[in-house]
């Protein structure tokens, strides 16, 4: 229970000093807003100071482990599309992940205050990233994806334009959706200038998968609803019908998945829709005339990138068990029906394939 307390102090500092500072933030308030008294504080931090600097070194931990850093290296990327992708999953994690968001305003409020919160700031918004991108460069030089230069220099010119953006995502979250693409352009464009002609040669793909935008997300569901009317509806009959039906209507069952879409151009061909907090596929569907050509497999393989090293779980309709099975998953319990809903629950152990 003494670790539940002291987490729960933690999470409640970090809201605190990311919205009033330090200085801003009052003890007695912030053991009030978790229903404890001011002694009951004293029993896992010394003093505020204490609980900063606690905060300091989870949150430098957190950071590194899910987003890297010059101790976390990632891996070289093999093609131009790679470092994209790599890059783009890498923005996505630093601007929705709530705590990362709440960090990064506690250091730019506190870099002129603390000399920890400065050294901290100057190393996530400038020396690791150039520690990191510079590793990946030199790398990416080896394998003749890019032209021999300077790693650091160009590890400079790639993360400053990209790390800008991030920070508008925290001024203006509003503008969140169009940094992101011009973030993505801006890896791209990098390509072009610094790329060899290896990496120029690379064939862009037909089939694009990224994250789904806002107003995308009636596109995945209606998509969702003419593969399963033509695959799955057949088996299920009018009971699994209506319950399939009125699941992609209900907003109380909707709220919080987040849909990543293989798109042809700008048509959406493939979907795939999970729960963040349960790491739960509640959707994974591509339109029948783009079936067996590898899309959903790229579908998967991103979303691994995306959710690495993590169990993810879903339900199989019995016409997708042998699909899901080639991608790694195996089965947890035996074959149920559900509102006429019929599934076997399966789950994958995470890992590339």
């Amino acid at each position: 229970m003494a670790k539940d307390t002291k987490e729960r102090i933690l999470e409640a500092a970090l809201d605190m000093f990311s919205q009033k500072g330090y200085d801003g933030t009052n003890i007695r308030e912030l053991t009030a807003s978790l229903g404890l008294v001011k002694s009951s504080m004293y029993r896992h931090f010394q003093s505020k100071e204490d609980i900063w600097n606690a905060l300091l070194d989870e949150m430098t931990a957190y950071y590194g482990e899910r987003f890297g850093s010059a101790e976390h290296l990632p891996p070289v990327p093999e093609s131009a599309e790679d470092l994209v992708r790599m890059t783009m999953r890498m923005v996505n994690f630093t601007v929705h992940d709530e705590k990362v968001v709440m960090t990064r305003k506690l250091l730019t409020i506190e870099q002129y205050r603390d000399a920890r919160a400065r050294d901290l700031a100057t190393k996530h918004f400038l020396t690791g990233l150039i520690k990191m991108f510079s590793f990946v460069f030199s790398g990416m030089m080896d394998r003749g994806l890019l032209r021999r230069d300077d790693p650091e220099m160009l590890a400079f010119s790639y993360t400053a334009p990209i790390s800008a953006l991030i920070h508008l995502c925290t001024r203006e979250p509003e503008n969140t959706e169009e940094a992101l693409r011009k973030a993505e352009a801006f890896s791209r464009h990098f390509i072009k200038v610094y790329g060899t002609e290896n990496a120029q040669a690379e064939k862009a793909p037909s089939i694009v998968i990224r994250k789904c935008e806002t107003g995308e997300i009636p596109a995945a569901l209606e998509l969702a609803w003419r593969v399963f009317s033509e695959f799955e509806s057949p088996a299920y009959g009018p009971q699994g019908t209506e319950e399939f039906r009125k699941s992609i209507h209900d907003g109380e069952y909707l709220r919080g998945i987040e849909y990543y879409g293989a798109f042809d151009e700008d048509r959406l061909v493939g979907e795939i829709g999970i729960r963040p907090d349960r790491k739960h596929i509640c959707f994974f569907f591509v339109d029948s005339a783009y079936h067996r050509r590898g899309i959903g497999t790229k579908m998967f393989r991103y979303l691994l990138q995306e959710y690495p090293n993590t169990v993810i779980t879903l339900n199989s309709a019995p016409y997708g068990l042998p699909f899901y099975r080639k991608l790694g998953f195996v089965e947890t319990d035996r074959e149920q029906t559900v509102n006429g809903i019929t599934f076997t629950p399966m789950k994958h152990e995470g890992g590339q394939k």
